[in-house]
This record gives structure tokens, sequence and C-alpha cells, in this order.
């Protein structure tokens, strides 16, 4: 189907987040490999991923990186299990962002929470 090969790897044990790490497998092909062709590889790769994870009802965050070329998925839990906190727990929070979920939690915050 597809002239490169796609890598899966998994961040090591002592990252605090499972996450999947898909790239094409530029370095290792036995063929002259395009760029084209590594990113048809790694979209049809990533949709595939995506597809079961949202078949199977997994919230998850996407990153992007190396131009498009290494893309990490990182699964999550539903925002409305978790029913005692005020904010989000997307990629924003990850990074140390807190986006609220309405005025009056913004309002009624404080650091110490």
């Amino acid at each position: 189907m597809y002239n490169c090969a796609v890598r899966f790897g998994e961040l090591d044990s002592s990252w605090p987040l499972k996450t999947l790490i898909l790239s094409p497998d530029i370095d290792d092909a036995k063929e002259d490999v395009s760029m084209e062709d590594a990113q048809e590889a790694l979209a049809h790769t990533a949709g595939i991923v995506l597809n079961y994870l949202i078949d199977q009802n997994i919230p998850h965050n996407i990153l992007i990186a190396d131009e498009g070329m290494t893309l990490y998925i990182i699964p999550r839990k539903f925002d409305l299990l978790i029913e005692n906190v005020q904010f989000f727990t997307s990629f924003e929070t990850l990074c140390g962002f807190i986006k609220f979920k309405n005025e009056q939690a913004y309002q009624n915050h404080s650091y110490e929470q």
C-alpha cells in the first residue's frame, strides 16, 4: 500500500503519561522514500489508531511535532467523569494552563486549590 513503514513507540515508564508515538520509518527505509509517501503512510496509520480510540470511546489529545512527522497520542479521562474539578483536563491543562468551565468557577478559584 505504502512504501514507507510507520514506527510505533511508547514513552519510557518515567514519563507520567502513557503516550503512543507514531512516526514514519524514513531512516531504515530500503527504498528511496519521498516525504509525500512518508506523510501519507503516517496519516493513514494515525487514522486507523484514532478511529480505534474513537470507536472505543477513549478521549485523547494529539500533539504534532517534527514538522508533522511525529505524532504523540495521549489517552485521557473524560472531563465529565471528574465531577469535583472545575477545569478541563485537556492539553492546556497538561501544559500548565487552566481553562475553567464557567465564569463562576474562575471568579471563585484560588491558587491554593
